[in-house]
């Protein structure tokens, strides 16, 4: 212990020892400024190769110029720490000073005044930026370009407030910005991007920098000024002794720091030039739009990053994409500018061919399971190795990044979406996607179609495909429309019904208002399937009295009586009694409150997708109010379809750009057909309304619902996974048709209640002719419950039905025979069974919501 303590008395000694000579040092030879060393620094770094000619080509990492050049940025940054550090001191002494009394007031000290930013001046001033571009444009010394592109980026990046609107930085990094390109292979492409992508992070900071890089908006000295503390005196405003020490600017060119008061006559007109009356979508309080643009200038910043989205590095596509969609979504870029115009126009036809030419590289025979599964974004490229590989992994990995990044970018850049849109729709959807799915290799379009629709976020893209799926408004033919087109082919070919299942799936996953009329409001709207002339009260459907049907008063706690019948208990038990006890697989009786919890999360799920559709409130007559949001539509009913309902004959079209199906074969060959048709007799659907249409898709669910008692199990899942989406939809009309079973149906019209009742008297004769057939339904509702089906396995799972696709969880086949096991009679009980649970679940779910 004596000895430690003797060393440490002996290091105090020699420590006051140390600091006695270095402050005589000091005295003797005191040492350099902050500004002497960085100009020491600098001066090794320009003269090096100008002292010694004969060292041109030495790499610059044998030379000490990296090192130097760390020195003199560790300075600059230090320099902005003391500058930013003396505030927040002053702040505390003043705080201190006024918790002491009235006698600190007398004895407050002066704030210290921040210290001068003389590195940074010399920056300004002396341009060393210019010297070191010029290293890297020659990439003299070798190397050169990749230890200045890594120090500009490090000096933009590493200050807090780079003065990059000042003359002296920005020229040296324009010439950075030009010489930097992805259209040649380069060994600096790394550096090179995470440059731009700065440059593009200080531009999104400060959103009026983008002029720098629009020629045509180039702002000589006027940039030097924004930088606080900056040693440059700025010249009085109206004094004629600094009239000459102004600068002449071009009228015409838009200046990027707005001036304080009119200096002289020429500042005069360029203020009156900058000051014209905004363009359309120009906010008031910036300045003015107009600029002197070409054709042929172009956004100089964007270009250059758009340029590495052809490399083969995956992760410098990923930085490029990143650097675009900084620049794409900046509010301030003004499409009225023709440089930015021609920029965006180019980039969007760029992006828009390549889409398309993804697409068109899948292979057509790859397996749809695969589409079904890749889950890619544009920015996570897919690089592990032990994922599983297969025919067309590649392009449809590479198809969907870029779909994903394209609709990415319609959802954050408002100025894309007029120009990306609609290329994307007329290049992609009409002249490659359309035709495929009218032709030979729909199968795999339309599961293709289905995994683009699930992956579109984007307003602006949904609106797209729903204007390609339906038409424009001003040409909306519904009848004729090829979303028509797609579900009525699956009447009449059992190859393509799963996969259009599949694509109706997706519609109703990422639901978009045009989309859900064309495809059922238009047709139910009209209430054709209401029988007015009953005269039983049932629900509140058949109450048409306007004193109880208050929508959303104070009075009324009820949302919607459609939805919330007084008669719930009735419609659920519809549900659940459907099956007699003796058929049913359940040996204590039907129980749907398994299926609530999913019911309620579900249905919260399509009242946030659906908010803001102008969707009616309560089911009601068409004449007593207009509740089709697309009622201003002008849709003329086709000539070519007769009284009767599902007599439309579809006439089959080669794969043309616009295959449009007319539905006009031996209706409109004989004129005496097309007379006899009574227009006036005809709904909203252009049917007649003695003989209601539910339209194609509801025709197709209900004709299957039918059959479900010979249809494969993987078919029964996708029908009742599609009706149970609809059955969730706040849509009252679609509630009354798919949940009432006690609304009066009209003669010839077809409810899912009425389809359902068809089934289970069609099961209930054909199954007690098996033997042992409580046996068989019991083990067939154990197996279905536990494990898949045992046919059908390359045709994978059609599609999620909702709460009974859930329930039926994957394991290991049963070794048994198929063919009695996997008998569709069994099967079509257990699968009705669930869903009379489900649907119940669901009216209970909606009925309370309506009521809340």
């Amino acid at each position: 212990m004596f000895l430690c303590r003797k060393l440490t008395e002996i290091e105090k000694m020699f420590g006051k020892l140390s600091e006695v000579l270095q402050t005589a040092a000091d005295v003797l030879a005191p040492p350099p400024t902050a500004l002497q060393d960085f100009d020491y620094h600098y001066r090794l770094v320009k003269n090096f190769y100008v002292a010694d000619k004969t060292v041109p080509k030495i790499h610059i990492n044998d030379t000490n110029i990296p090192s130097q050049l760390d020195q003199m940025l560790q300075i600059l940054i230090r320099e902005e720490q003391q500058r930013l550090e003396v505030p927040t001191k002053a702040d505390t002494d003043t705080d201190a000073s006024s918790s002491s009394g009235v006698e600190s007031v007398s004895a407050k000290p002066s704030q210290p005044s921040p210290p001068k930013a003389e590195c940074m001046e010399f920056v300004l001033s002396a341009r060393p930026l210019d010297v070191l571009i010029e290293f890297a444009v020659n990439d003299t010394p070798p190397g050169a370009r990749y230890i200045v592109l890594n120090w500009v980026r490090r000096f933009l990046s590493c200050l807090k407030c780079p003065p990059l609107g000042h003359a002296s930085i920005f020229q040296p990094v324009q010439r950075l910005v030009d010489i930097c390109s992805g259209t040649y292979a380069s060994p600096y492409e790394r550096e090179e991007i995470l440059f731009l992508e700065t440059v593009a992070g200080l531009v999104r900071k400060d959103s009026v920098l983008v002029n720098l890089f629009l020629k045509s908006h180039h702002h000589s000295a006027q940039m030097l000024a924004n930088w606080k503390g900056l040693g440059v005196n700025k010249a009085p405003v109206n004094n004629p002794l600094f009239v000459s020490t102004k600068i002449e600017y071009d009228s015409r060119r838009i200046s990027l720091v707005a001036e304080e008061a009119s200096e002289g006559p020429s500042a005069g007109r360029e203020e009156s030039a900058q000051h014209l009356p905004p363009v359309d979508g120009a906010n008031g309080g910036e300045e003015s739009e107009s600029c002197d643009c070409d054709d042929e200038d172009h956004f100089s910043l964007f270009d250059a990053i758009v340029s590495y989205l052809d490399s083969a590095d995956s992760t410098i596509v990923v930085r490029a994409c990143e650097g675009v969609l900084i620049l794409a979504s900046l509010p301030t870029l003004q499409p009225s500018c023709k440089a930015i115009r021609n920029t965006i126009s180019r980039f969007a036809t760029m992006m828009a061919g390549r889409l398309a030419s993804n697409c068109q590289q899948i292979p057509e025979d790859m397996d749809t399971g695969d589409i079904e599964d890749a889950n890619v974004t544009w920015g996570l490229f897919p690089r592990d190795p032990e994922q599983p590989h297969y025919i067309g992994r590649y392009q449809l990995t590479a198809f969907l990044c870029w779909l994903d990044y394209c609709d990415c970018l319609l959802k954050e850049s408002a100025l894309l979406v007029p120009e990306l849109g609609p290329r994307v729709r007329d290049e992609m959807l009409i002249n490659y996607i359309e035709p495929a799915l009218v032709g030979c290799y729909a199968p795999f379009m339309l599961v293709l179609t289905a995994k683009i629709i699930k992956k579109t976020q984007s307003k602006a893209l949904l609106d797209e495909i729903a204007n390609w799926l339906i038409g424009e408004d001003e040409l909306m033919d519904i009848n004729n429309c090829l979303l028509t087109i797609l579900v009525e082919n699956a009447h009449e070919n059992t190859d393509i019904l799963l996969p259009t299942l599949q694509f109706v799936e997706s519609l109703l996953d990422n639901p978009h208002e045009k989309i859900l009329h064309g495809m059922l409001f238009f047709y139910i709207n009209t209430r054709g399937y209401y029988d007015g002339t009953a005269h039983t009260i049932q629900s509140w459907s058949d109450e048409e009295d306007n004193r109880e049907r208050r929508r959303g008063s104070a009075d009324d706690p009820i949302k919607s009586r459609t939805l919330a019948p007084s008669n719930i208990l009735r419609v659920i038990n519809h549900f659940l009694l459907l099956l007699p006890r003796q058929i049913v697989s359940d040996a204590g009786g039907i129980c749907y409150e398994e299926y609530m919890q999913d019911a309620n999360r579900h249905y919260q799920t399509w009242i946030k997708k659906t908010h803001g559709f102008s969707w009616p409130v309560e089911a009601i007559w068409p004449d007593s109010g207009d509740s089709s949001p697309l009622a201003g539509t002008s849709v003329e009913p086709p000539l070519a379809t007769s009284g009767a309902a599902g007599l439309m004959t579809v006439v089959p079209l080669a794969p043309m750009k616009q295959p449009k199906k007319q539905r006009n074969p031996k209706y409109t060959t004989d004129g005496s057909q097309t007379n006899a048709i009574d227009l006036q007799t005809c709904g909203d659907s252009g049917i007649s309304e003695e003989s209601f249409y539910e339209g194609p898709l509801l025709k197709l669910l209900f004709s299957h619902v039918k059959q479900m008692n010979t249809q494969p199990y993987e078919l029964n899942l996708a029908v009742i996974a599609i009706l149970s989406k609809l059955a969730l939809f706040p849509h009252p009309y679609l509630h009354e048709i798919l949940l009432n079973p006690e609304i009066p149906v009209a003669a010839g019209a077809t409810t899912l209640w009425s389809v359902m009742q068809f089934l289970a008297r069609q099961l209930l004769s054909e199954i007690p002719r098996v033997d042992g057939f409580q046996e068989k339904i019991k083990d067939t509702g154990r197996r279905l419950l536990s494990n898949p089906p045992l046919y059908h396995k390359d045709c994978g799972e059609a599609g999620d039905a909702g709460c009974v696709g859930e329930s039926a969880a994957a394991g290991t086949a049963v070794e048994e025979e198929e063919d009695e096991i996997n008998d569709p009679l069994f099967e079509s009980i257990v699968v009705l069974e669930e869903f009379c649970k489900e649907l119940a679940a669901i009216a209970f779910v909606k009925y309370h919501h309506a009521k809340e």
